[in-house]
C-alpha cells in the first residue's frame, strides 16, 4: 500500500481539505468563486495539477491516481498558505477518491447537484457525450469504464441518453461518497445549483462545512457574484437538434442501468 512522507502528512495535518463530488456543468465554477470569497480560505476550480491529465488513465490503474497524489497534488496542497484548501473540480469522484482514502487523508465533501434533465441537455448540446467523443473521455466516465452502472447495449442508445446514464451514475456516487466519508468523520455538506445562489443556501453550506463566515465585503462580493453569473460556454456553438421524447429516452436509460433518480439505492459498490 502507498504511504505519504512523513514531512507531508505532518504539512497536511496542518490544513483542512475540501473536495467537491459533481457532475460538472452543475456551477462549479461559481460554486469555487463564492467560497474564495470567505476569510482564510483558498477555493480554486481546476487548477494545476490537475486531474484530467490522468483522470482517463486512472479508471484502469489506481496506482497511477496515488502516484498524483503523492508526488503531485499533494505536495503542491502542502505549500498552500490558507489553513482551508477547497477544490471543485467534477474530476476528484472519478477515480481519485479511494486512493486519497488509502493515503490516510480524510478531506470533507460538497455534493453539489443540479437536476439530471438540466445536465444531460447541457453535455448534449455542448456535444460532450460520455463514453462516445474523444474530448469528454478526459473529463466524464463512460459506460465501458469499470465499476460504472451497467447500461446494457449503450452503443445502439442516442447522445443525449448516454448524457443521462452519465448524471445516474454521478448520482450513484454522491450517494456513495456522502455515507463513506460521513463514517469516516468528514463534514459533508450537500446543494443544489440552486440553493448556492440563494443567500440563505449559501449560509447553510458555509455552516455545515464549519467555514469561517464571509465579512461583509465577501457577503457584498457574493451578492454582486450571484446577480451577476453567466455560463460563458451557453454562448458557444451548441447543438439544437435536442430529442423531443426525454421522458422516454430517460425512462429506458433507468430501466437498463437500475437506477432511479432521487432513490438512495447504490446498485453497485465502487471498485
Amino acid at each position: 500500500m502507498p504511504t505519504l512522507p512523513q514531512d507531508l502528512l505532518s504539512a497536511l495535518a496542518k490544513k483542512r481539505l475540501v473536495f467537491t463530488v459533481s457532475t460538472g456543468r452543475s456551477g462549479t465554477d461559481f460554486l469555487a468563486r463564492v467560497l474564495s470569497f470567505l476569510p482564510d480560505v483558498d477555493c480554486r476550480h481546476e487548477p494545476k495539477p490537475r486531474f484530467s491529465e490522468y483522470m482517463r488513465a486512472a479508471q484502469l490503474d489506481p496506482r497511477i491516481a496515488s502516484r498524483f497524489w503523492i508526488q503531485e497534488k499533494l505536495p503542491r496542497l502542502a505549500k498552500v498558505e490558507a489553513p482551508i484548501y477547497i477544490e471543485t473540480s467534477h474530476l476528484f469522484c472519478k477515480g481519485f477518491v479511494e486512493p486519497l482514502l488509502e493515503l490516510g487523508v480524510v478531506p470533507d465533501l460538497i455534493c453539489l447537484h443540479r437536476g439530471a434533465r438540466d445536465v444531460a441537455r447541457s453535455l448534449y448540446q455542448l456535444n460532450h457525450i460520455p463514453g462516445r467523443r474523444v474530448f469528454a473521455s478526459n473529463w466524464y466516465l463512460g459506460p465501458e469504464d469499470p465499476g460504472v452502472l451497467p447500461l446494457p447495449g449503450w452503443e445502439e442508445l442516442q447522445d443525449y441518453q448516454l448524457c443521462y446514464w452519465y448524471c445516474l451514475e454521478i448520482a450513484r456516487r454522491t450517494e456513495v461518497y456522502c455515507t463513506e466519508f460521513l463514517a469516516r468523520g468528514a463534514r459533508v455538506a450537500r446543494l443544489s445549483l440552486a440553493e448556492l445562489n440563494d443567500p440563505a443556501g449559501y449560509a447553510r453550506l458555509i455552516e455545515a462545512l464549519d467555514l469561517p463566515k464571509p465579512t461583509w465585503w465577501g457577503r457584498f462580493r457574493y451578492e454582486r457574484a450571484r446577480n451577476t453569473r453567466t455560463n460563458i460556454k451557453a454562448s458557444k456553438k451548441v447543438r439544437h437538434d435536442l430529442p423531443p421524447n426525454l421522458e422516454e429516452l430517460e425512462q429506458e436509460v433507468i430501466r437498463r442501468s437500475g437506477w432511479e433518480p432521487g432513490v438512495a439505492r447504490p446498485s453497485r459498490a465502487l471498485p
